[in-house]
């Protein structure tokens, strides 16, 4: 019988309540949003993008380290 670690099993834990409570994206979800935006990669990503920014204000994700800095931010002006 194989035994896992207490960090492995809280994270299955986890992966359990996102699932219960719909916060994962299956690959049914994706070809839904897919569909509804007929296959626009722009309309996507901005579906994508704009879900993001509302989880994020909710708190119920956080970006890497390092990610968090808007990557235009940095470019130089031509």
């Amino acid at each position: 019988m194989h035994k896992i670690t207490n960090k492995q099993y809280e994270e299955y834990q986890n992966l359990l309540d996102d699932k219960t409570k719909g916060r994962l994206l299956t690959p049914d979800g994706l070809r839904f949003i897919c569909s509804a935006c007929n296959y626009d990669p722009t309309e996507i990503g901005k579906i994508m993008l704009e879900n993001l920014a509302n989880l994020q204000a909710k708190g119920a994700v956080s970006m890497h380290p390092g990610q968090d800095v808007d990557p235009e931010a940095d470019k130089d002006e031509v």
